[in-house]
């Protein structure tokens, strides 16, 4: 029996601090590699029109969430990276096995 994981990211904006900047509407793009798939994206702002399939969001409260599906039958690592301009990309290395 296979069995498919999905696993969720959370990418945040914060500032040099490290804190969360919660007025942050910054655009996100993300971008996989490895086995796996982006399922949805979502930001939980309730008014955004953006479909959840979109590899594209804006954050909401500083705030976006990225879900990955790993490939049926695929093992190895699955690299997701998170970009926006003038933000320093941000990176997550999951294992798929």
């Amino acid at each position: 029996m296979q069995t498919v994981k999905t696993f969720l990211s959370l990418p945040f904006v914060e500032d040099a601090s490290g804190n969360t900047v919660p007025q942050a509407d910054s655009p996100i793009t993300f971008v996989i590699s490895g086995p796996g798939e982006i399922v949805a994206t979502d930001n939980g702002d309730p008014t955004s029109f953006v479909p959840f399939p979109s590899h594209e969001r804006e954050t909401f409260n500083g705030l976006a969430l990225v879900i990955v599906r790993a490939k049926a039958g695929e093992a190895g690592n699955i690299k997701i990276i998170a970009a926006s301009p003038g933000l320093k990309d941000a990176q997550l290395v999951v294992n798929s096995q």
